[in-house]
């Protein structure tokens, strides 16, 4: 009974192997001119985002964020809403170079993942908050329009 045990239980985990690798091979490298333009409609929103907390600009900054937004970083201290990000806006001062590219992953649809890496150079609450630093942001398409949902900041190490 346990041989027969056995031999059933390597014959499914054969099939599910077998259907895992036929499907991501489908799925490999497949890209349509609808993800490419996905990728740089997302790519302008987070620029748009970057440039309006360099900038200090509040209202642009909401208006490309979603209402339930939240932002982890190593200079904040604990997890920020909009409206604490927003109203901590004067006491962040910082320029940021990329290193890498950004990649996008398209998670499903109208939902994406962005990641890169890049030096960030600057102060928040007069304490510097320089670093090479991973950055990931989901971005969520709502209204025609790609938001961002939640954005992470990772310290690396020098």
């Amino acid at each position: 009974m346990r041989k027969l045990l056995a031999a059933f239980s390597l014959v499914i985990l054969t099939v599910v192997a077998g259907c895992s690798q036929s499907e991501d091979a489908s799925n490999e490298d497949v890209s349509t001119s609808e993800d490419v333009s996905a990728i740089e409609a997302i790519d302008n929103a987070a620029g748009e985002l970057d440039g309006a907390f360099e900038a200090q600009d509040a209202s642009a900054a909401k208006a490309l964020m979603t209402p339930g937004h939240l932002a982890v970083t190593h200079y904040y201290g604990s997890p920020q809403t909009v409206d604490e990000q927003i109203a901590s806006l004067p006491d962040l001062k910082y320029e940021q170079t990329n290193l890498t590219e950004p990649t996008v992953t398209m998670l499903d649809e109208g939902v994406a993942l962005r990641t890169f890496t890049a030096k960030m150079d600057g102060t928040y609450k007069g304490e510097s908050i320089s670093a090479t630093v991973f950055i990931t942001s989901v971005m969520v398409k709502q209204d025609g329009k790609w938001l961002e949902r939640f954005y992470q900041v990772t310290a690396l190490k020098p």
